[in-house]
């Protein structure tokens, strides 16, 4: 006790994220124990995020494709240009950027198909 009559706090252990004190004793879980269960909408979001990082993985590298294939027949074929030693660097930065593409359709493809994915478990789980 203070001398103003208020009662000090006793420090408490802080709570892991298993919900059990950090020190070991009698009520706490180990940490090897088993682990909480999904409930059956969470296992259905994981597994559209999976589909939705696969698709968005998939859609990334045919964009890539495409854009080299349209690049090399358009410029070769079409153009009837030859492959010139001195062009090759530029080739190059064609093909990086054709890859950047490729890569930010990876990364916004995947980010907002998971608010969509969150919808459509929801919808399915209502019903």
């Amino acid at each position: 006790k203070r001398q103003d009559g208020a009662v000090a706090m006793e420090m408490q252990p802080l709570k892991s994220a298993e919900g059990g004190d950090t020190a070991d004793g009698p009520g706490t879980r180990p940490r090897g124990g088993p682990k909480k269960e999904k409930s059956v909408l969470q296992a259905k979001l994981t597994q559209l995020a999976v589909q939705i990082g696969k698709a968005g993985l998939a859609m990334s590298a045919i964009t890539v494709i495409i854009l080299v294939l349209y690049f090399v027949i358009e410029t070769f074929v079409v153009q009837g240009r030859p492959w010139v030693a001195e062009c090759t660097p530029v080739y190059v930065q064609y093909w990086v950027k054709f890859f950047i593409i490729g890569v930010t359709v990876l990364v916004v493809a995947v980010p907002e198909g998971l608010p969509l994915a969150v919808t459509i478990s929801l919808a399915y789980s209502v019903k």
